[in-house]
Parts: structure tokens; sequence; C-alpha cells
């Protein structure tokens, strides 16, 4: 997930001359990006000792998590409102996928709210179930490859032009590739798909379709979207 989140972020770093706003960042969008990065850090700390059998200090450094992953949501909620304020991406490669004008295109970018929202629903069901390791660890991964995954692939799509005509594919295939790498490894490793690898894609899925199909497209939601970024 780090490689892939400076495969996916780093060319409009590298090569600025396409991005809407020149770097530097905005302050409120370089502390999401700080706060992004110490979130995966975090993660991969945590999968590391418990990897080694630091049992306890991963169960210290897990409180971080949680005030961690608060401050994540927080910063990421107010960068998505505004976004939407300005009305344009500061790396240009999500305007690229996106050619709607006026409030549609305001509710569309709020709608990313729901992104944090369904992370942070995973996340918390991880956190109350931290002492059963095997539901535990497979909906804190499933809160990464879930939660954090659309906004990276959106900016690789967005950034390739000969990715552009297929978004439509890549981005709900990328999804479901990534809600079923847990029940792949289950398979694999265990002979037996665990039924939270299962269940919570599922549901996951389902429910992005809702949010795609009923709820952005609806007046009440671009009412919500025009009151909110007012």
């Amino acid at each position: 997930m780090i490689v892939f989140n400076v495969v996916a972020f780093g060319p409009s770093i590298i090569d600025p001359s396409g991005r809407n706003v020149p770097l530097p960042f905005t302050p409120l969008v370089t502390a999401h990006a700080i706060v992004s990065a110490a979130w995966l850090v975090l993660f991969l700390t945590q999968a590391t000792l418990v990897a080694t059998r630091h049992v306890a200090a991963h169960r210290r450094i897990g409180m971080l998590g949680v005030a961690l992953t608060l401050v994540f949501i927080l910063v990421g909620s107010f960068s998505v409102i505004g976004q939407a304020r300005r009305g344009f991406d500061l790396s240009g490669d999500i305007d690229r996928l996106s050619a709607t004008p006026g409030s549609s295109r305001a509710a569309g970018t709020v709608g990313l709210l729901f992104l944090f929202l369904n992370f942070a629903i995973v996340v918390g069901a991880g956190l109350c179930y931290r002492h059963r390791p095997s539901v535990h660890k497979r909906l804190m991964l499933l809160a990464l490859l879930g939660g954090l995954t659309a906004t990276p692939v959106a900016h690789l799509i967005g950034h390739w032009a000969p990715l552009q005509p297929w978004a439509g594919v890549i981005s709900p295939v990328s999804g479901i590739v990534f809600l079923s790498t847990s029940a792949i490894y289950d398979r694999v490793s265990e002979g037996r798909i665990h039924p939270v690898s299962v269940w919570v894609p599922v549901l996951w899925f389902a429910w992005l379709l809702v949010i795609g199909f009923v709820i952005l497209p609806s007046g009440l939601w671009e009412q919500f979207a025009t009151w909110l970024i007012r």
C-alpha cells in the first residue's frame, strides 16, 4: 500500500506541469498527506510487531492508532470539503476523470466523505474486536484495502491518459480485487475463508453501489453538498 500510494501520487509531484495548483501543497492538504503517511507506517509497524510476536508492544501502540485514526478522518474530511469549495483538485488528476460542472460536481466531491465514513466504521469494528485476533486483523486489513485505495486509484487513472477511457472498469474491478485479498489469503494459507473476509467485502461493495447509484445522484444529497460547502 505504501508503494502503491507513492506510485499514485508521485507523478504529479515529480512532474507538476499538469497540476491545477503548483507545489507546495496548501497547509490542510500537507497535513492530510502527513497523517495519511503516518497511518500507513503505523499499520506496517503494527503488522510487523505481531509477525515478530511483540504483541504487548502492538497493543500499547494501538492506543496511538486510535488517536491517529481520528485525526486522519477529521483532516481528510476537511480536505474533501476544501476541495469541494475550491471546485477543483490541486493535482488535476481527479479533474481529468470528471468534467461535470457546477453543483453536481460538488456533490460528487462531497461524496468522498463516504470513504472516510466507511473507513471509520470498519476500523471501529476492528477496535471493538481487538481481543479476537482473527477478526481484528481482517477488519483492519479490509479497512486499509477498502478505505484507502479508491483515491490513489483515481489519481493513478487520472494522471495516465491511456487509462482514463477505462476508468469505469478499472475503479470497480480494482475495488473488488483489493477487497478480495483477505479471502484469497485465507484460502491459500488456511484452506478456508474466514466469514469476515466474505461478509465485510460483500456488504461494503453493496453499500458502495447504494452510494453511487442512489444517494449521490439524489437531489437531497445535492442540497446537502451545496449547504456544506457554503
